[in-house]
């Protein structure tokens, strides 16, 4: 009863503040604080942008009050680097509010803004929850989900990308990929792959060869290529095997099966993925840049300014 206690009542509600002291240290938390806050004022003047319809490209964003600036920031480097030439879907994770929806209306004039309620028909008609129920469940237990399953009903190909991104360059593999319908994924840099079940047990489980390092920040593939009761059976079999759920771990790990399934390919190291605030390895000819780890310090206090 006691380690309950402190578990609900100290543990719990302590452990950002832990986490940020422990990879930051105080004056890097104050610092990251600080910049972030910087970068959602920076956010709210940004010079507008208009899509073309004569798009290249076609992206989706999940988003909501916590990280708005963030995709606002990614989406807005996206368009610019390929003047405006690119389709941009964002999917509220049910918390964006009515003025941060105007905000990305007047900022990328043409943006989509997709609400969880506005998925529920096609929900209903093509993942019905009686046949679905795992992959229905997830999607209802955490936004992370939505994801994978209301970005992909739409039977086409499009460019999956999370909003810790900046885009520096134009994204010609990423474009050729849109017109050929390759398939593609974000690389990590590090050897661990980051799923939520050995590789081993899920190649044996679901006899398929995983692709190695795969990290969920971009995932280029078409939507009509998904198996979903293939998904849902991998939804339950992951749901009985993993007995706390990491929403982003699982939603990656889920990914990265149907990616290796499509046979998808790696993206080159222009695409470049930072893992730390310091000494790591920038060129002028990135593509994008994604931040992770004690990258955000990076990110969140230098890199978005850029942008402007």
């Amino acid at each position: 009863m006691t380690g309950k206690f402190i578990y609900k009542y100290f543990f719990r509600p302590t452990l950002p503040i832990r986490y940020h002291l422990k990879h930051f240290g105080l004056m890097g938390w104050i610092s990251l604080v600080q910049g972030e806050k910087q970068m959602k004022k920076a956010a709210l003047n940004l010079a507008p942008i208009t899509l073309a319809n004569d798009h290249q490209l076609e992206c989706s964003y999940l988003t909501g009050e916590k990280y708005w600036h963030q995709t606002i920031f990614c989406a807005y480097s996206l368009a610019k680097v390929m003047q405006g030439r690119v389709r941009i879907n964002i999917y509220s994770d049910g918390s964006l509010s009515p003025q941060k929806i105007n905000l990305f209306n007047s900022v990328l004039n043409g943006v989509a803004i997709i609400s969880p309620d506005a998925m529920l028909n096609e929900l209903d008609g093509k993942l019905p929850i009686k046949k679905y129920p795992s992959l229905r469940h997830l999607r209802e237990s955490s936004p992370f989900f939505r994801k994978l399953v209301d970005m992909r009903l739409n039977n086409r190909y499009l460019v999956q990308l999370d909003s810790d991104m900046l885009f520096f360059n134009y994204p010609t593999e990423l474009v050729e990929a849109y017109i050929n319908g390759t398939s593609y994924f974000m690389e990590d840099k590090i050897e661990a792959s980051y799923y939520v079940l050995p590789e081993k047990q899920i190649e044996e489980q679901f006899g398929l060869q995983m692709k190695r390092k795969i990290n969920s920040g971009i995932l280029a593939y078409n939507s009509t290529a998904i198996n979903w009761d293939f998904v849902e059976t991998v939804c339950k079999y992951l749901l009985d095997k993993v007995p706390v759920i990491h929403p982003p771990l699982l939603e990656q790990t889920i990914n990265a099966i149907i990616v290796s399934r499509l046979n998808a390919e790696p993206l080159n190291q222009r695409y470049n993925i930072l893992y730390n605030n310091k000494h790591n390895i920038l060129s002028a000819d990135d593509v994008v840049r994604h931040y992770i780890f004690k990258a955000r310090e990076f990110y969140l206090t230098t890199q978005w300014k850029q942008v402007l």
